[in-house]
């Protein structure tokens, strides 16, 4: 695409006529984001000491995937996936959009809602937006959201927010829309949430909506209101690996409350049947979060290598769930590798417009999960923060990474010696755990892969998307077989 036919597609919105009416039976969307969950922290992923009875109800109400994968183990970058159903490399986004960057989510790329909006919905985003804030530009108000309540930078404290941007920035204001809030000190952000999300729901049950519902849960820092902890503490006898998990499960109990409100307003609506949920996190475990040992006891031991931040499978699989009545298989756990890309082709199959300004890197995903496909939804996929990378190929991955973390510890990250840095082969059918590197013994596996995601690298950024984030080095150690 050329720079005057990006202009053209970034001004059409305003230069539009009209505004294509949607059809009475355009089903609804609510895409539910939380902040750093890892894979196996929820009831229905196997977690023997996270209360998760409304998630877990959800899951066995739709799909819900053993092999869902974010493109990034971090917020800005996984987020601007998702939003826009392409590797975010290909708009030069692969680091994180700071509290005092300048830059954002590009101008003149298409964002979910957008294609949304200019079928007829209402949209809406609550909670944590994190793609960018510098230029009003960039804000959610102006992006083709109809209302946002929330916070615009990548973290924020859960029970205060200050009226003017001053200060440390996870205390930076609450907006509605372009108004900051005077936020009620003592109140908990998650539940804040969660009653806005409702609320919205009841102000446009009537016509097709659009939600986009991001916790930043249970990202820090570490907070929830007693009566949580009294709930989980009952619940598991009081009985948790280190003081961090009891944390966690009083965070996620309040996530939970918040998915079972919206759920309920579906049904006091009578829309339930008619809605799209979607549920995932951003990127993989949190450091001092994760159990110290490895493994549940409630009989799905995930033992994933990897943190937030990695290119670990720790970092980047996440729990994923799609429940779409009469759409979506109900009960089903899909087995092959699917992504966050896979969003938007998947619930944007009914729309009538002349289809998303690029193509996505995702499929739809539902033929998959009725059966009608049985090949794999990806034959590769490709994840990355700024110089860490992974390149999957069937089940072979080649990763690198320039830390290395320990579950429970209070540094949670420390670079490695450069003679260190290796660029590892796994194959994550018979080794999840990524334990053995098999790059010596698979040579031509290895140059394979790495010749793939060498070609792979050439074609980002797209010629219409500079790099917002300079790389301080790429992978190293790699030719030395």
């Amino acid at each position: 695409m050329n720079k005057s036919t990006a202009l053209g597609v970034m001004l059409c919105p305003l230069l539009s006529p009209f505004i294509a009416e949607a059809s009475p039976v355009s089903p609804n969307v609510i895409i539910i984001l939380v902040d750093d969950l890892g894979y196996d922290e929820l009831g229905f992923m196997g977690s023997d000491d996270i209360l998760s009875p409304n998630l877990d109800k959800l899951a066995a109400g739709g799909t819900h995937f053993s092999q869902g994968y974010m493109t990034s183990s971090v917020c800005g970058p996984s987020r601007s996936g998702l939003i826009s159903g392409r590797y975010q490399d290909r708009l030069g986004i692969w680091g994180n959009f700071g509290a005092h960057s300048q830059r954002g989510f590009p101008l003149n790329h298409e964002m979910l809602q957008d294609r949304f909006k200019h079928a007829g919905y209402t949209t809406g985003a609550i909670g944590k937006w994190h793609l960018g804030m510098h230029d009003d530009a960039f804000k959610p108000w102006n992006r083709n959201f109809d209302y946002f309540y929330g916070f615009l930078g990548g973290g924020h404290k859960y029970s205060m927010a200050r009226t003017e941007y001053t200060g440390r920035p996870n205390e930076w204001p609450i907006q509605r829309n372009a108004e900051i809030v005077e936020y009620q000190q003592g109140d908990y952000l998650t539940e804040v949430f969660s009653q806005e999300a409702v609320d919205f729901i009841d102000r446009h049950h009537d016509e097709p909506f659009f939600l986009y519902l991001a916790y930043n849960a249970p990202h820090a820092p570490w907070e929830a209101p007693q009566s949580y902890f009294d709930r989980v503490d009952a619940h598991f006898d009081g009985q948790f690996e280190t003081r961090f998990r009891r944390i966690l499960s009083a965070m996620m109990l309040a996530v939970d409350d918040g998915v079972g409100a919206v759920m309920s307003a579906l049904e006091r609506h009578d829309i339930t049947d008619n809605t799209a949920v979607i549920f995932l996190s951003d990127n993989g475990y949190q450091t001092r979060m994760r159990r110290v040992n490895t493994t549940n006891h409630a009989g799905n031991p995930a033992d994933l290598r990897g943190f937030k931040g990695d290119s670990y499978e720790g970092g980047i699989r996440v729990p994923y769930i799609l429940h779409w009545p009469n759409e979506v298989p109900a009960g089903l756990k899909y087995e092959k590798p699917v992504m966050s890309l896979d969003i938007a082709p998947t619930i944007t199959r009914h729309l009538t417009d002349d289809g998303p300004q690029h193509p996505y890197d995702g499929v739809d995903l539902i033929p998959f999960l009725k059966g009608e496909n049985t090949a794999r939804p990806h034959e590769w996929m490709f994840f990355r923060y700024v110089h860490d990378i992974a390149y999957r190929k069937g089940d072979w991955v080649i990763t690198w990474n320039d830390q290395h973390k320990i579950a429970g510890e209070r540094r949670n990250n420390r670079e490695l010696p450069m003679e260190e840095q290796q660029l590892m082969l796994f194959n994550l059918a018979d080794d999840v755990s990524q334990q053995q590197d098999l790059r010596a013994s698979h040579p031509e596996k290895f140059a394979e892969l790495y010749r793939d995601y060498l070609a792979l690298l050439d074609t980002f950024p797209d010629e219409d998307y500079p790099a917002l984030f300079d790389t301080p080095y790429t992978v190293i150690n790699a030719d030395s077989l």
